[in-house]
């Protein structure tokens, strides 16, 4: 920033602060001055009671009177205003930090409030930017100083080279470790940083520097969410201010220079020797404004390569960039891809136990969005990585990097790399003490428990065990017994458990070193590993012996022992700050680079709980006070260890007065008639199908086009461009070419099949994508439609309702979008498994209380079982089907159907229900009684 505008600013800041202190002084002095001089306390003398008070008001209007009423009036306002004031104050005061980075969190708090609220905020809000604008320090440039009559250069002294996106693989990592002084140089370079000077334009630049002015708006896009140094963001093109730095796009003749850059796998041909050997620069010396000397200019130009080696090399090095490690998911919360993995496994639970136990026309609960933007990372991460290429319709953001093993479970990150929990298994144990001490356990005890989650059905490899007052600071409304977690009623009921794990480590290390011949060989040889135990406490004075003693045998894969706030002689010391950031002077922080703590905040972690809990069918318990606790652990530790739920009542529907239509046949199973020239499937595998044409079209087509004909297909009244790019996880600034891309493909495809050459059959009106409501037509209209015909309340006759639902159910022929795996398809898919499940159980329960014969009967479970097949793990249908076929004397029917249900329930490590198992359990008993 140059010394007349830093002036010029600085001036600006005190006539603001002048300014609004004196409106403000104003209106909270001159306010009551006017008052009290216009007509002092409005209380009359005469006034001691509420009798007095009524007899006043209750006399004839006058003058006098009104004027007392309007002061009251007055000093009501008054009194409001300085009330809004003070909490304004408080307000500023509790975000300063925040408003030293971004001012515009002061405009958007004042858009937030009411007009009544709004005043105060902006005279107070303004008086505090104001201030931090005039005491803001000057920020140093290392510019060089330019002259008017000098021609600009592509690379001035204000655009260094600087790169912006940064990686490094892990080849390059062992290669400068096998070779000393190597300097291993930037893979991926696709931006440089500008300062800009007083009188730069957005066009000057983009004609400086990208060669053609017309390319602004790239400029422009890259940087108006950019937080500058002075808190202000490029909210106008005209608005530039000289000492901002902008991101500019690469150019050609960048990604020129960039090519010169030379990399262990292609060295610079001409480099010096000694050039290998020089130290590495300081990021703070690499965004320094540098210019190249001439001849090393005309040395680069004079190597220019060509724009499709450029092209290679940038799509070389995009192959290499990995993704992140670890993912926020919101306001001071983190957690590793290996949690997130864990949470996804933890969702697929939830939604099983959700359909389980859900009363008929229920809807399904929503989840939490931090375990939906959780999940939608780390199935991004399992996903094959995408290759680019002049082939590829769009362009995914970076997944992140794929997580570890089911068994891992992470505590931070360092270096763009997951931390494994071991590093906290050194002999005399880890403390972490610091304001973020309690948010990094509560992440490691979440870890854990989402590590549990991908094992199942087989148990948990690490395990924790914790005292029950610590777990109700951490994650209250746990269990005390739950997958990997074990509460103890206290510290030292810890640490004995945690020496019954060494005891059990130590005698299957002993078995294995002194293998006994016969059976016994055969017994040791079925013992499982005790695996590895994190014991978690937060030790009194009488308990540190204790804690110390086991901290002791501390070992990776073994034991973890980790303490809260009480420090432990001979243990490691950990400081964690708020953010997350550790220190400390163990062997971990003797090496280089910074470690990341996962975090998490109290609120985030009760979200946490309550889907851990949803995926074994359970609800957050309530805290026992302790003088209920004695006599009522038992019956707490009872519910805690069965797995599934009570079993729900049956349906409480109305029974039908009408018997079941006698026409009542299988669910029909051709294609419907077509009335649109395209006909689009999306209820089971995505097919499309043009009239005139049995076979379907389109089979040709990418996943990513099919993907988005079943997104706009679920919402028929349009997307926007945006959430279409939310949804397909587009890269930011690719949303129009990718979806022109697919647009094409569409029509392309669709125009062959049907000869519709005049119209689109993807409408686009601005921003909003819709398919065109007078070509496509889909079965998922149709099947919605139908329904809602079927149940609305103006439907008089049971048959009709009946025969609309066997047509409606005649549509779905398998889950939304069946055989593809998209995250944001799971709550339509179980939306309208909703829907159609409970239209088959509606007829069902028609069928089983009317007077209903054997062809209607076999109708209904005719449904049944093609529903069923479709969702082996509903246990609603199978009940009915049960139900119906043991009325109908087909015995050895419904016992196929219940070990169908349990067959599948126990590859997810599940049982059913008891109200399940008691249909089929006294009838095998009376048989053989017989």
């Amino acid at each position: 920033m140059t010394h007349h505008a830093a002036l010029r600013e600085r001036l600006t800041a005190v006539v603001t602060v002048l300014g609004t202190l004196a409106v403000t002084l104003a209106l909270l002095a001159g306010m009551p001055y006017v008052l009290w001089h216009a007509a002092h306390i409005p209380w009359p003398d005469s006034v001691h009671s509420w009798r007095d008070l009524g007899e006043r008001l209750a006399q004839p209007l006058s003058d006098p009177l009104v004027i007392d009423l309007l002061a009251v009036v007055g000093w009501v306002c008054w009194g409001a205003f300085a009330f809004t004031v003070v909490r304004e104050i408080c307000w500023y005061a509790a975000h300063l930090p925040r408003l030293l980075h971004d001012r515009r969190a002061h405009h958007d708090h004042v858009a937030a409030l009411s007009l009544k609220g709004s005043l105060a905020a902006l005279c107070v809000g303004t008086l505090v930017v104001a201030l931090l604008s005039l005491w803001r320090p000057e920020t140093a440039s290392a510019q060089q100083p330019s002259h008017a009559d000098e021609p600009r250069q592509l690379i001035s002294a204000t655009a260094p080279l600087t790169p912006t996106t940064t990686y490094h693989s892990a080849t390059a990592a062992k290669t400068r470790a096998a070779v000393p002084g190597l300097d291993v140089r930037a893979e991926a370079v696709r931006h440089i940083e500008y300062t800009v000077v007083e009188g730069d334009t957005l066009w000057d630049i983009a004609n400086a520097h990208l060669g053609d002015g017309l390319k602004w708006p790239r400029i422009y896009a890259l940087n108006k969410d950019r937080v500058q140094h002075d808190g202000d963001r490029l909210n106008d093109p005209d608005s530039l201010r000289a000492g901002w730095r902008l991101t500019l796009p690469l150019s050609p003749h960048h990604a020129a220079l960039r090519a010169t850059i030379p990399t262990p796998e292609h060295p610079k041909p001409d480099a010096a020797p000694e050039a290998s050997s020089a130290p590495t620069a300081s990021p703070t010396q690499q965004t320094l404004n540098r210019s190249p000397a001439p001849d090393q200019q005309a040395k680069d130009r004079h190597r220019l390569p060509t724009s499709r080696q450029a092209d290679n090399i940038a799509d070389r090095s995009a192959q290499v960039a990995p993704g992140p490690a670890a993912i926020g998911i919101g306001e001071a919360s983190l957690i590793g891809i290996t949690t997130a993995a864990g949470l996804l496994a933890a969702r697929r639970y939830w939604y099983v136990h959700q359909r389980r136990r859900r009363e008929p026309q229920a809807a399904v609960p929503a989840l939490s969005p931090l375990v939906e933007k959780a999940a939608q990372a780390a199935q991004a991460a399992t996903q094959p990585r995408q290759q680019p290429g002049p082939e590829v319709l769009i362009v995914r953001r970076t997944p992140p990097q794929p997580p570890r093993t089911a068994d891992s479970v992470t505590i931070g990150v360092s270096g763009n790399t997951e931390v494994p929990v071991d590093v906290l298994a050194t002999a005399g144990g880890c403390t972490w003490n610091g304001p973020g001490a309690e948010g990094a356990a509560r992440a490691l005890l979440t870890g854990i428990l989402t590590a549990a989650e991908r094992q199942r059905p087989n148990p948990p490899h690490t395990k924790v065990v914790v005292p029950q007052d610590l777990a109700d600071r951490l994650l209250p409304g746990l269990p005390p017994q739950f997958t990997a977690l074990t509460q103890s009623p206290d510290t030292a009921d810890a640490v004995h458990l945690a020496e019954q794990h060494l005891v059990a480590h130590a005698r299957i290390q002993h078995d294995r070193d002194t293998p006994a011949p016969g059976p016994a060989a055969a017994d040791c040889a079925d013992e499982t590993d005790p695996g590895s135990l994190v014991l978690m406490v937060s030790p009194g004075a009488a308990h540190i012996g204790q804690v110390q003693a086991v901290a002791a045998r501390s070992r990776p894969g073994v034991l973890t022992v980790l303490t809260l706030g009480a420090p432990l002689t001979g243990a490691e010391h950990w400081h964690i700050a708020a953010d997350g950031t550790a220190t400390g002077s163990g062997p971990r922080f003797q090496h280089p680079g910074r470690l990341e703590l996962f975090h998490l905040t109290p609120d985030a972690g009760r979200e946490m709980t309550e889907v851990l809990l949803g995926a074994h069918g359970q609800r957050p318990h309530l805290r026992v006070f302790p003088d209920q606790q004695s006599s009522s652990r038992e019956g707490q530790s009872q519910s805690a260890s069965t797995e599934e739920p009570e079993p729900e009542p049956a349906p409480t529907e109305p029974t039908p007065t009408e018997p079941l239509p006698a026409a009542l046949g299988p669910a029909p199973t051709s294609h419907p008639r077509q009335v649109r020239p395209v006909r689009l499937h999306v209820l089971g595998p995505i097919t499309l199908y043009a009239r005139g044409h049995e076979d379907p079209i389109g089979t040709n087509l990418r996943p990513e086009v099919h993907e988005f004909l079943a997104l706009l297909a679920a919402h028929p009244t349009g997307l926007l461009t945006s959430d279409i790019a939310d949804k397909l996880h587009l890269e930011p600034g690719t949303e129009q070419n990718a979806l022109k891309n697919l647009r094409r493909a569409v029509r392309r495809a669709l125009r062959t099949a049907t000869g519709i050459t005049a119209q689109e059959f993807i409408v686009r009106q601005g921003e909003l994508h819709k398919l065109h409501p007078e070509l496509v037509e889909t079965d998922l209209a149709d099947f919605a439609r139908i329904l809602k015909k079927a149940f609305s309340t103006n439907e008089d006759s049971s048959c009709d309702v009946v025969a609309a639902a066997r047509e409606a159910l005649g549509h779905y022929r398998g889950p939304f979008a069946q055989g593809a795996d998209h995250l944001w398809a799971d709550a339509i898919r179980e939306h309208l498994t909703t829907l159609a499940t409970d239209a088959a159980l509606r007829l069902a329960h028609q069928a089983e209380h009317a007077e209903a014969g054997p062809q209607q009967r076999d109708a209904v479970l005719t449904l049944l079982e093609r529903l069923s097949a479709l969702h082996p793990d509903h246990e609603r249908l199978t009940q009915y089907a049960i139900r119906l076929y043991q009325a109908a004397g087909r015995h050895d029917a419904a016992r196929h159907t219940y070990t169908r249900l349990e067959r599948h329930l126990a590859e997810l490590g599940l049982e059913p229900d008891p109200a399940t198992k008691s249909l089929v359990t006294p009838r095998a008993h009376s048989r053989q009684m017989s």
